[in-house]
């Protein structure tokens, strides 16, 4: 299977093509961050469209997987084009007009078919009253139609050219690593583990964690898991204080709250789950 070529560009992963970004998202589970606007509603600021963007965790784990690859194109992206590229972008915003263009004209002519039997009785009407005779008079309805095709090709419409989001043409590019420091590598590790158990994971800035856990898409699906990652292992574990305030915030916001941290002594990822005394069940551990 090709691997989804995923551009690094400004410290992150950017992914430019939507089939792409659907693959990825509805074969491998990752959800990403679309940071562009949506073509349909350019003003819209409640909605994102294309590009999305990767968190480090996501690009690792696609990496690891050899799902991806990353690639660095900006110095071809920052150099002038050709002339021989400049005639290619030329013709294909040329074909991209035309093929706006036939679809206009085929509208015209539908209204025009629409009234062909009233224009029809209209040119009869004229014609005997510059005295032609009724028995002299021949109109086919298919001449009109071809007629009225050619005068609207001879019209100019208004166009609408959509600039592409993904560079059209083919440039070079080198494949990139992607390292990550000791801190990252911990989140990583946990990321990953989360992956691996099924559902879908999210950055969780907006909630002051530092992942969401989904069940389903989270399109569909409210979080139901909001994951902290301990960096001290036990002794932030233990923080009295740590603990009360990452319950009561996950009360707040009605998901569990999981503390993830590496063992120091197995050195494997561990996961606790604790809630409030108020909202514990018999199935979930009590704090």
């Amino acid at each position: 299977m090709s691997r989804i070529e995923v551009s690094f560009m400004h410290d992150r992963g950017l992914i430019f093509d939507a089939e792409d970004y659907l693959k990825l998202r509805f074969e491998c589970r990752i959800v990403g961050n679309l940071i562009g606007v949506p073509v349909s509603h350019p003003r819209n600021v409640n909605q994102q469209g294309m590009p999305v963007a990767l968190s480090k965790w996501e690009l690792k784990l696609l990496l690891d997987h050899q799902i991806i690859r990353l690639v660095d194109q900006n110095s071809a992206l920052q150099r002038a084009p050709t002339d021989e590229e400049s005639c290619l972008y030329a013709s294909m915003v040329e074909r991209q007009k035309e093929e706006l263009r036939l679809p206009a004209i085929e509208k015209r002519l539908e209204a025009f078919r629409k009234h062909l039997p009233k224009i029809i009785e209209g040119k009869r009407k004229k014609l005997l009253k510059t005295g032609m005779k009724e028995e002299d008079i021949h109109l086919d309805a298919d001449q009109l139609v071809n007629e009225e095709r050619e005068r609207i090709m001879k019209e100019k419409f208004d166009e609408m050219l959509q600039i592409p989001l993904k560079y059209p043409l083919a440039i070079d590019f080198s494949e990139c690593s992607l390292d990550l420091h000791a801190e990252e590598t911990v989140k990583y590790r946990i990321f990953e583990a989360l992956w691996k158990q099924g559902g879908f994971i999210t950055t969780g800035d907006a909630f002051g964690c530092d992942f969401l856990l989904y069940p389903g898409d989270p399109m569909y699906f409210h979080a139901s898991h909001m994951v902290h990652v301990l960096k001290d292992g036990t002794s932030q574990r233990l923080d009295a204080k740590y603990l009360i305030r990452v319950c009561r915030l996950s009360v707040v916001v009605n998901k569990l709250c999981v503390l993830a941290y590496i063992d120091e002594s197995t050195n494997e990822v561990q996961f606790e789950t604790i809630e409030w005394e108020g909202n514990a069940s018999s199935k979930g551990d009590t704090f």
